[in-house]
């Protein structure tokens, strides 16, 4: 394996921007997307015979730039010069694992992208139309993300992984046989996703007009819909987690947050039209999942970051690692555009509101309610305020549609805070 000998590409200046638009496959993304994979890039040096093998290497995307080695494949070995046509290019392409190169001569300087980056930004540009910001990353800043990118291979970090619980769930309604009793065993197995759906189920939430005492009746009061996205829901409190207890404090403050911005979106679509409530409740959830494996790499090595430093690095980062997140899960879009720009308080990408502006107006009001108010801008300075339709705050900056809903905010609380 290609040892980490190398520099972080951090501040890219005219020249590495230049040479980046000249490299195969990664010419084809847009400006803003070649940066963010660039930033995240290292340059790296061999000495003379050093060998590089595909099987190890297959993670990354390795451009030659200075020097000469020797590919060997199925057929007779080929000469690579820097600067060659040939160099434009990967040295492996991903295809084979048999390949590998030995480096000619006495210095050699390669260029190594992540290649499941690459085609994370891909896809975006292809699929979702959304465009990755340009970061303007410090020292610091640059440096942890490319270690974001890159750990998933060495091991140091890996994107959080869904919830075995909400796997399974997931895979079993996929089969149109799927009986309530199989869900109700498979769901049993996780304590805490079990009693979160019992008390949903009991709530008035879900109008259960006598208890419920086994998961079997709470599936068949809730529905197969209704309980996939609370599985999902539920089992979230599982991500939210580090080893570090430099960084526990925090991360159990995120997790806070998140559950009162969750239980507050949950609210809204239930009184705006043309929601789902259980898809709002997970959006706002997730509107900072990107925090999470930022805090876990942050608290394994670099367990002295400042508070400061932290939060630069965190209002930087979390977009981007978050959709990487929510893409990793495979979900849907909107949560994609929730981690995205559920911070940008003048996004206004139509008439019609979607699950970013819930998610908006509810991180808005809790921030008003808790005093992290500065800079944050009035309810009425917001699109997406406007577009939900709703009555102007109070005097105290509350909004009656949601003092109203104590009771049921604080059901939704205890629902996602369950844990037996």
């Amino acid at each position: 394996m290609v040892r980490d000998r190398g520099t972080v590409l951090m501040a890219l200046n005219d020249s590495s921007k230049a040479l980046l638009r000249q490299l195969l496959p990664i010419r084809e993304l847009a400006p803003e997307r070649l940066d963010s994979l660039g930033q995240a890039g290292r340059t790296l040096q061999l000495a003379r015979k050093e060998r590089l093998d595909a099987e190890k290497e297959y993670r990354w995307l390795l451009y030659l730039l200075e020097g000469e080695v020797r590919m060997f494949s199925d057929g007779a070995p080929v000469a690579i010069q820097a600067g060659s046509e040939r160099a434009r290019r990967p040295l492996f392409s991903g295809s084979s694992l048999k390949e590998h190169a030995l480096a000619v001569t006495e210095t050699i300087r390669l260029l190594r992208l992540d290649r499941k980056l690459y085609e994370v930004l891909r896809k975006e540009q292809s699929d979702s139309g959304y465009e990755v910001r340009d970061f303007d990353l410090g020292n610091a800043e640059g440096e942890v993300l490319a270690e974001v990118y890159a750990a998933s291979a060495n091991g140091k970090l890996v994107l959080p992984a869904l919830p075995e619980v909400a796997v399974r769930i997931q895979r079993a309604l996929k089969d149109p046989n799927v009986d309530v009793g199989r869900l109700a065993r498979m769901t049993a197995m996780d304590i805490g996703v079990s009693g979160g759906l019992l008390r949903a189920a009991n709530s008035a939430l879900y109008g259960g007009s006598r208890p419920v005492a086994t998961l079997g009746e709470a599936i068949i009061r809730l529905g197969m819909d209704v309980t996939r996205r609370l599985v999902v829901t539920i089992a979230m409190q599982q991500v939210f987690r580090t080893e570090s207890p430099a960084l526990q404090r925090r991360m159990r403050a995120l997790w806070d947050r998140s559950v009162q911005v969750s239980a507050l979106s949950f609210v809204l679509a239930r009184r705006c039209a043309g929601f789902d409530p259980e898809e709002a409740l997970l959006a706002g959830l997730l509107h900072d999942v990107g925090v999470v494996p930022i805090l876990d790499h942050l608290g394994r090595y670099h367990a002295g970051v400042e508070n400061q430093e932290l939060d630069i690095i965190i209002g930087k980062l979390r977009g981007l690692v978050g959709e990487l997140v929510i893409g990793y899960w495979g979900l849907g879009d909107q949560f994609r555009q929730v981690v995205r720009e559920s911070g940008e308080w003048q996004r206004d990408p139509g008439a019609q509101p979607d699950y970013c502006d819930l998610v908006l107006v509810a991180r808005l009001y809790h921030m008003h309610q808790s005093g992290r108010h500065t800079g944050v801008p009035d309810y009425a300075e917001t699109p997406a305020f406007r577009k939900l339709g709703l009555d102007a705050p109070n005097e105290h900056l509350q909004l009656d549609v949601i003092e109203a809903a104590k009771q049921e905010i604080q059901g939704v609380m205890a629902m996602l805070n369950a844990t037996g």
